[in-house]
């Protein structure tokens, strides 16, 4: 009953243990091991309760494991990067993906450009002989063995270009920098609110105070790590086969507690063959046999054939005077008393194992 007890305790250790706070459910989650940490203002549907985020700051998973961000009236975007100290996140502006010559509309999101212009691009559509210019950007993802696609700023107009067989695709608004910018690269979108700039400047993390939308900052220890459903599966993951493996070194320590008990209490005293029946049944010869088998008082000769002196079965040398009997067919003497037990409950010679000739067997059974 003992037993019982350690291993329902082992199991509840290692299975029932994760049992965390609620705020456990918050830790940073990602799609894959090197996508971006998402953590709070955003949260993660499916991985991260809805509490976990600020409104408007919902992020996904697609089939590859990338991270997207859906905004209001636009396309799917996949994220980048996310800056939490600048509060910027870098999406990739898809142009190469199909149907995604599109403009990105941050109106009434969470979202805005920081330092950015919106500019118009028109995409053209040329013959392959058609070589850019400069400023024109080029995008061979669109393209193919029989044409290829530029884009350039719609108020930058070269003369010609129409008889040089390009044709309009679309022309939409881009955020780019003052400076100038390629807007194949990623976009940066910024938000404002929540404001956590100074919380991750100390080092620590945004949290959400109330449902009225005021934020707190906490420790960075508990802003971090794995999720609660993570450590459920680890504490399954490994919990399980060690409980098992605890499970299977028991049972084998019992089994073989048992198998010593077991031996213990069944081994045989040679030397108490003589004085103890046994308690299992044994095929030996029968008292006339044995009784037919020569005897001789040891001292009486010069010698013994097989100048053995001492005794196979009870190992203990031959004295003077003390009465010897040999089995005719190998010629080993033994005690006679030794030999009369022995052969009673086995038909063999102790020595060579032979069974003497012409032997009438018997079947004792105690």
């Amino acid at each position: 009953m003992e037993k019982e007890h350690i291993l329902l305790l082992i199991f509840s250790f290692f299975v029932l243990k994760p049992t965390s706070r609620a705020h456990d459910d918050c830790l940073p989650a990602s799609c894959s091991s090197s996508e971006p940490e998402v953590r709070f203002p955003f949260r993660l549907i499916g991985r991260q309760p809805a509490q976990c985020g600020f409104p408007g700051f919902d992020l996904s998973c697609d089939q590859q494991d990338q991270t997207i961000l859906q905004l209001p009236s636009s396309l799917p975007y996949v994220v980048n990067r996310i800056s939490y100290l600048e509060q910027a996140i870098y999406i990739d502006p898809g142009f190469c993906r199909p149907n995604r010559i599109v403009g990105l509309n941050v109106t009434d999101t969470s979202f805005g450009y920081s330092n950015f212009l919106m500019e118009s691009y028109t995409f053209y559509n040329c013959s392959q002989n058609y070589s850019p210019r400069y400023l024109d950007v080029p995008f061979p993802c669109l393209g193919s063995g029989n044409y290829s696609v530029i884009a350039r700023r719609t108020d930058f107009v070269y003369p010609g270009i129409g008889t040089l067989n390009c044709d309009v695709m679309k022309t939409i608004e881009v955020p780019v920098q003052p400076t100038g910018g390629d807007i194949r690269v990623a976009l940066e979108l910024m938000w404002f609110t929540p404001y956590c700039k100074a919380c991750e400047r100390e080092g620590k993390v945004c949290r959400l105070k109330s449902d009225d939308g005021r934020t707190i900052c906490v420790s960075s220890s508990s802003g971090k790590g794995i999720s609660r459903g993570a450590k459920y599966g680890l504490s399954i993951g490994i919990g399980v086969p060690a409980f098992i493996c605890i499970i299977g070194l028991a049972c084998y320590a019992s089994s073989k507690t048992r198998d010593h008990n077991s031996t213990h209490n069944q081994s045989i005293d040679l030397s108490s063959v003589a004085n103890v029946p046994q308690p299992v049944s044994r095929t030996g010869l029968d008292t006339p046999t044995i009784e037919s088998y020569p005897k001789t008082v040891f001292g009486e000769s010069c010698g013994l054939p097989n100048d053995d002196g001492t005794c196979a079965i009870c190992l203990s040398d031959y004295k003077l005077k003390e009465s010897l009997r040999t089995i005719p067919e190998c010629n080993h003497y033994f005690h006679s008393e030794c030999i009369d037990e022995w052969l009673k409950l086995n038909a063999t010679c102790p020595v060579c194992r032979n069974t003497p000739e012409s032997s009438t067997l018997v079947t004792s059974c105690c």
